[in-house]
């Protein structure tokens, strides 16, 4: 039987399975995985192929509990043997697929290999700062909204040689309307493809918003990334796999802070490290 990987993952955890994934493919282990719609991005020339999940998989589980690596209510052996009765034939879910993060420390650490993701087509323009101004129905991570609008108010005149653009999914981030800046471009829902923003990337010269997997692809990317949120240490030391540049306000609180304070640190670390040297 052929192995195939599964990624119904939070984002976040889709890096290390394709992580993982690519360490198996140089080993000369190349197995097929299937994924969630506009995922395919994180498998190509890593995986022997790359299958959607059912379109009946959305009916049958409630995505709004995704979980890291599983969705809260499923067990594991209830997802392998709902998969494993829908895969093409001669396939099967991998033995080592991970249904939760001690499994996954327990296999995959030591497991996995990091690099950039590749670029699919070719973006020519103005330099742009990136912003991920993250809303979920229920996150503490979510900054509010009024945090991102004087952000990217004070982003677009401080750096009026450059475009602003918020990005995210209309689902996922707020939409900020409120900025009329000639440098400012809302992007919120134009997609929810990972491919779309990894191109972005090419004319991207910083990133910013709360810890949170699209702030972490940014690094894997090669993008100088400022991060608002409460775990420094993971995210500037521990997962910046490509040593990119990264700077970091820690509060405990993420709807309480010195906004103010906070922005003087992005445009500086924007200035230092994202624009000036290039």
């Amino acid at each position: 039987m052929k192995e195939m990987f599964l990624d119904i993952c939070a984002l976040g955890w889709s890096l290390y399975l394709s992580a993982h994934m690519r360490w198996l493919k140089k080993k000369g282990h190349a197995s097929a995985v299937m994924v969630l719609p506009g995922r395919e991005a994180l498998y190509k020339n890593i995986a022997s192929s790359v299958h959607g999940v059912p379109s009946r998989f959305f009916v049958d589980f409630n995505m709004s509990r995704q979980n890291r690596f599983t969705i809260d209510g499923a067990s594991g052996e209830k997802l392998r043997r709902y998969f494993n009765s829908r895969l093409p034939k001669d396939y099967l879910i991998s033995g080592t697929q991970p249904f939760d993060c001690h499994i996954y420390k327990r296999i995959y650490v030591g497991k996995m290999l990091f690099e950039s993701y590749l670029y699919e087509t070719r973006l020519e323009g103005k330099e742009e700062i990136l912003v991920f101004p993250r809303k979920r129905k229920v996150d503490k991570r979510n900054l509010p909204k009024a945090f991102y609008i004087l952000l990217v108010d004070w982003l677009c005149r401080a750096f009026e040689n450059y475009t602003v653009r918020t990005m995210g999914t209309p689902w996922g981030a707020y939409d900020i309307t409120e900025v009329s800046q000639v440098n400012y471009v809302n992007s919120v829902g134009q997609t929810s493809d990972l491919q779309s923003l990894i191109d972005r990337c090419q004319l991207a010269v910083g990133a910013v918003g709360s810890q949170s997997a699209p702030l972490k692809l940014m690094l894997l990317q090669g993008v100088p990334t400022f991060m608002i949120g409460h775990e420094k240490n993971r995210h500037v030391e521990e997962e910046n796999w490509m040593e990119t540049k990264v700077g970091f306000y820690e509060t405990s609180s993420y709807s309480d802070f010195a906004f103010e304070k906070c922005i003087a640190e992005i445009i500086s670390f924007m200035g230092r490290s994202s624009l000036y040297e290039r």
